[in-house]
This record gives C-alpha cells, structure tokens and sequence, in this order.
C-alpha cells in the first residue's frame, strides 16, 4: 500500500513524521550527568524515591541522577499532559484550554495553527469534516501527528540549547513538553528561562516556568514542569506518567509502543512507524525561510511510502 503523495504535501510547514527519526540518539545521550546535577537532586530527601515499572539500573536511570524517564515514559508524560487519554489520545475534536479555547484533536494538535489544513490533509483525513466533530482521527492518524510534534520540538531544543542531549531525562521532558505545548515560535520566548537552562541555574529556570502567562493556563503542569526542572530528577511518583506500556518493544530498548499496535522505532535508511502489517518510511526535506537577513528553519517537506512487512 502506497501513500499518496500530492502537490500540497510542499506546503507542509512541519514535518508528518511518521518516523521516530530522532528519538534513538535522544535516547543513547540521556546517560549523561548534567555537569552541575547534585549526587542528591531531590530536596530533603536524598535520593528520588523509585517509581514501580521502572529500571533503576538502566542507563536512563544512572545514580548520580535520580531517577529518569525512559523515552516511552516521557512521550507518555507530555501525552497525558495533553489530555487524560494519552498516547491514545482523542479521536473526536475538543476545547483546549486556551482562552478562548481552541478546536484540539488527538495528542494537543491545535486545528487553529499555521499550516493545520495541509497537516491534517496530509495524513488522510478531513480537515473541515475533523473540526466539525463528523470525522474521527484514527489511531495511526493521531500517532503520527503526534510523533511529527515531538520531533519538531526537540529539533527547537537541540538549536536553542545547545547542551540539550547531555541534560537529564527530568530536565529534557520539561523543555520538549513545553516547546510540544506552545509551538518552537513561542517557547523560544522565554529567553529568561533558556538562558538559565544553558547556564546551569535550574532553580532560575523552574522560576520562570511558573511565572509566566503559559503557567497560569496549564497550572498543576508548570508546577510539575518545576519541579523535574529544579531536581533534575522526578522526585514525586505522582509525577511519572501513569501508564506506559510494560512490554520489552518499548522504554528502553529506544522505541514507544502506542495503542492500536504502533510501534515507533529507527528503520534502516530512515525511520517509521511500524505496525504488525505496514511499515511507513519517510524522505524528509528541511526547509528554512530568510528573516531579517537570518535562515529560520519552519518546518520539512516529507513524501512517504508504505510497505507492507
């Protein structure tokens, strides 16, 4: 089976990643100790306490750092953070929590955004039919548009921080949830913060989070933002996801499993979204635009193709 590929596909200003194709080397480069992480991150109370499912001796979850997020724990962080259903997401279209509210579908995905229209297009669905809440998203749909997101905003992060794959897990969940929340344009607004994430002072930096606009709209999501920022480290068992799968495929082996039978993983030539019966690969193509003088990347031109396995 073949994907169709069209003329609107160029018009796409973010890459329809179906492909998990940063999230490997986001995974092998969690292992490090941030230089100015404390042998104790958790305040008061030594160690970070275990949370069940979990591998405290897996590089994720190095001594010295307390413990971390495999990567399947923290797509499943920024998920239900998005919504109470998820790596499944929601179907059906819905209020966020903006003010006034915008139309939302699956993972976070705002239809009112830049580029919606060819997004939603692009991965087979209706866009006026999906916001009108007469078309469905299906599950593939949802992971894709939400793989897309999160490798977009960790390509953000990779630009505006340049250590960013030598900080913790902790630490890396909260600026990808916050660049996946906002968009790259907005996050990279919050200088204050930035600048005290590239020097070390996470006290500063967990400051910023919870002063500002985006916190009084999220609430208990900047607290907790605030909280893996300061620690490096989660601290609260409360505060790792509540459900992420528990089969060998996902966390640590650098893969996520979704509902439905998606499984994210690095495809040889490039990467993909592999189910039992199809494997998707996609040829991405970056693409920048010239603002006061300067090349500002906005998004990825992609054509993929289907096969079945």
């Amino acid at each position: 089976m073949a994907i169709r590929t069209s003329a609107r596909r160029k018009l796409l200003s973010t890459v329809i990643a179906t492909a998990a194709l940063v999230l490997s080397s986001l995974v092998a480069t969690t292992t490090m100790a941030a230089p100015a992480l404390a042998a104790a991150p958790c305040a008061g109370g030594g160690m970070a306490i275990p949370v069940e499912g979990t591998d405290p001796t897996a590089p994720e979850n190095p001594e010295d750092q307390g413990q971390q997020m495999t990567l399947e724990q923290m797509q499943a962080y920024v998920a239900y953070n998005e919504g109470p259903y998820g790596l499944a997401g929601n179907a059906h279209v819905y209020p966020d929590s903006a003010t006034p509210p915008n139309p939302t579908v699956g993972i976070g995905f705002n239809l009112n955004r830049a580029g919606a229209r060819e997004t939603i297009t692009a991965v087979g669905a209706d866009y006026d039919a999906v916001r009108a809440g007469t078309q469905n998203l299906t599950q593939f749909q949802i992971t894709t548009l939400f793989v897309n997101d999160w490798n977009a905003a960790v390509k953000t992060l990779r630009t505006a921080i340049p250590n960013f794959d030598q900080l913790s897990s902790a630490r890396q969940v909260v600026l990808i949830d916050m660049a996946f929340a906002m968009g790259g344009a907005k996050f990279l607004t919050f200088k204050k913060m930035i600048a005290a994430v590239n020097s070390g002072e996470w006290n500063a930096a967990g400051y910023e989070i919870v002063h500002s606009d985006w916190a009084s709209q999220v609430g208990q999501r900047a607290q907790k933002n605030q909280r893996l920022m300061t620690a490096g480290a989660v601290c609260r068992p409360t505060d790792m996801p509540k459900k992420t799968t528990a089969t060998p495929r996902g966390g640590n082996s650098g893969g996520t499993v979704y509902p439905g039978g998606i499984y994210s993983e690095p495809l040889p030539g490039g990467g993909g979204i592999r189910t039992f019966w199809v494997v998707t690969v996609c040829t991405i193509t970056d693409v920048y635009q010239v603002r006061d003088g300067v090349p500002v990347y906005i998004g990825s031109n992609m054509v993929c193709s289907s096969t079945a396995t």
